[in-house]
This record gives C-alpha cells, structure tokens and sequence, in this order.
C-alpha cells in the first residue's frame, strides 16, 4: 500500500472548491478541514504530490513512480 498526500496551499485549495459545481462541500469548511489535517510524518513514505499541477500531470507522475518500482 502507498499513500498519496495531495499538499496544496489554502488559496489553491479554496480556488479549487470555488469552482467546483455541484460538490458537497462549501468552502466554508475548508479551515475547519485544514486545521484537523495531518501530513505525512517522513517514516510514513507518502508520496506528496503538488495540486499546482493538473491532475492528469499528477496521475501520470503517479503512474510513472508506479512503473518506476
């Protein structure tokens, strides 16, 4: 098993809920969610990957790791 962290800033966060349609979570939990998250500790080995990136660029970096193993 691996995880996978999507790290983000909360303004690409909330830019992401904001265009969202139709999704069931308001933006108006986003700090609620972000001040219960917890990050990968480093002996969890977690893939942290950047949501800068679209996700077919973060699927395929993901893929590619996946091949690379």
């Amino acid at each position: 098993m691996q995880f996978v962290y999507l790290a983000g800033t909360r303004a690409r966060l909330e830019q992401r809920l904001a265009s969202r349609r139709g999704h069931f979570m308001p933006s108006a939990l986003l700090d609620s969610q972000l001040a219960i998250l917890e990050p990968p500790a480093p002996d969890e080995h977690a893939w942290v990957c950047d949501i800068g990136e679209p996700p077919d660029r973060i699927v395929a970096g993901l893929i590619a790791l996946i091949r690379s193993r």
